[in-house]
């Protein structure tokens, strides 16, 4: 069974169990980043309360956190392969994990949501996935009156920056012109909308709107088709794909997936700003857009101020 707290930007708390269903016949799917979909029947609601008894209950035996000086050369070698035009970006990541036996789960999940209000907060467990909780800025793709829209979302800076440097704007555009091509290939008429700044908590990034008017996509084949976007894999998709397999050596479970609600208008997120729960502590997820412009020092502080901005919610006994 899996048990799931959602609070979508505006909206009240949701808390609902589901079972496990065909993927073609569900109400929610999750699908992990290199994972296959996995659907979900939901079968009613659930008491708050309840759902936080045996959240995280689970221990994590052996991790390995990355210095600064191995990273940097991560993204050194993604470097040299962008020089030798075998990739134009790759989405680099890394985990973090923080062992404490004093964290808060529930009073977290409440600090997300008082810190994120722009993001869609997520709490949920299940026996395969485990543990884990977010406050994802991104939408995969979402159900309008006249068709469907999936967001562009790509280059971080600090809240309250000046300007966007050439590196940042770079790296929105690969993802913007893919979402386009993907969702033209599907039918309908697109358009985008201008470029804009997206608040994230104590970060932001570039944001672009792209909107089809085709309304009878097909959205279990459509959110196949724009997973992984270039905003957390690279472009092109293989060779990133080779290059992750290459370097990134960790596997990202449900890091850079997403999640579908199907059971209204279709409204799925990209699994970001995620962290999975344990007994002894949290793992943390971040990364950053590698491109031909892209200083290894500054990617490594991308990631740190990510996970730094999840570690500012946690709460503590």
């Amino acid at each position: 069974m899996l048990e799931l707290l959602v609070q979508f930007p505006g909206k009240s708390l949701q808390a609902y169990a589901y079972t496990n269903a065909p993927t073609e016949a569900s109400d929610l799917l999750i699908r992990g980043f290199s994972w296959d979909a996995q659907g979900f029947e939901r079968t009613g609601t659930i008491e708050i309360a309840d759902f936080w008894r045996h959240f995280g209950a689970q221990n994590l035996d052996c991790w390995e956190n990355k210095d600064a000086n191995t990273y940097q050369e991560e993204v050194g070698r993604v470097l040299q392969y962008i020089q030798e035009k075998r990739v134009n970006k790759v989405v680099l990541s890394r985990t973090h994990f923080m062992e404490s036996d004093r964290i808060l789960a529930q009073e977290s999940f409440e600090a997300l949501c008082a810190q994120f209000p722009n993001c869609t907060v997520f709490a949920f467990h299940h026996d395969h996935f485990g543990s884990w909780m977010g406050a994802t800025p991104e939408v995969l793709l979402e159900e309008l009156e006249d068709g469907y829209r999936s967001m562009s979302l790509a280059g971080t800076r600090l809240a309250g920056g000046l300007a966007w440097g050439d590196k940042e704007i770079e790296e929105q555009k690969f993802v913007t012109k893919e979402i386009h091509r993907t969702l033209k290939n599907m039918g309908g008429h697109i358009k985008r909308t201008p470029q804009t700044t997206f608040g994230a908590g104590p970060v932001e990034h570039l944001m672009t709107w792209v909107n089809t008017d085709n309304d009878q996509l097909e959205v279990n084949a459509t959110l196949e088709a724009l997973h992984p976007t270039p905003a957390v894999c690279g472009t092109p998709t293989a060779e990133a794909l080779a290059v992750l397999q290459e370097i990134e050596s960790y596997p990202r479970e449900l890091y850079t997936g997403y999640i579908a609600w199907l059971d209204g208008p279709v409204y799925a997120n990209v699994l970001l700003r995620t962290m999975k729960w344990y007994g002894n502590g949290i793992q943390f997820f971040a990364g950053g857009g590698i491109t031909k412009d892209s200083v290894p020092l500054n990617e490594w502080m991308e990631t740190e101020y990510k996970i730094s901005a999840l570690k500012d919610a946690v709460r503590y006994k």
